[in-house]
């Protein structure tokens, strides 16, 4: 009967801990990202990890390729 007890006991202190720091847990901002949000992102850090590398050539790349696709 005490073996029930301490379990029942330990599981209410496990819950109750879980949905306090639920509760406190700072909230972030859902925001929707678009893929030229996306795309921005990487090209920043493709920038910032290479600066002389591929990334400086894609650009044009790029350009060339989503203008292509408009004009279909």
């Amino acid at each position: 009967m005490n073996a029930i007890v301490i379990v029942s006991v330990v599981l209410v202190v496990i819950v109750t801990a879980a949905v306090v720091t639920r509760l406190l847990r700072p909230r972030t901002e859902r925001t929707h990202l678009t893929v030229a949000d996306l795309q921005a992102r990487l090209q920043e850090e493709a920038e910032r990890l290479l600066p002389d590398g591929p990334a400086a050539d894609s650009d044009t790349e790029h350009a060339v390729s989503h203008d292509l696709g408009r004009s279909a």
